[in-house]
């Protein structure tokens, strides 16, 4: 007797499961915990100089760090590079 070979379906309804919790909100978060989904609107940029810091940048700006760091999310502060584009100045909308 042959066995039918169920491997195609399970693979794709896998794959649907997946792509279902990534279009997801609470999905995606999920995948990237500890950063706002939110969209940055900035309202004045800089662009980083050799020897700035994510330190020095929030003391020059007179900005919270948590502000800072919202509205650059995808900012490394450990690799912060020259002319690197910076947000000194912005809100966060949803």
């Amino acid at each position: 007797m042959v066995k039918a070979n169920n491997y195609p379906i399970n693979y794709l309804i896998l794959v649907l499961s997946f792509l279902l919790i990534l279009t997801s909100y609470q999905g995606l978060a999920v995948f990237f915990k500890g950063t706002n989904i939110e969209n940055p609107d900035c309202n004045r940029i800089y662009a980083a100089q050799a020897g700035d810091t994510c330190e020095s940048l929030i003391k020059f700006f007179n900005l919270k760090a948590q502000d800072f760091s919202d509205i650059n999310p995808n900012l490394n502060c450990d690799k912060i590079f020259v002319g690197e584009w910076l947000c000194t100045n912005g809100t966060i909308s949803t």
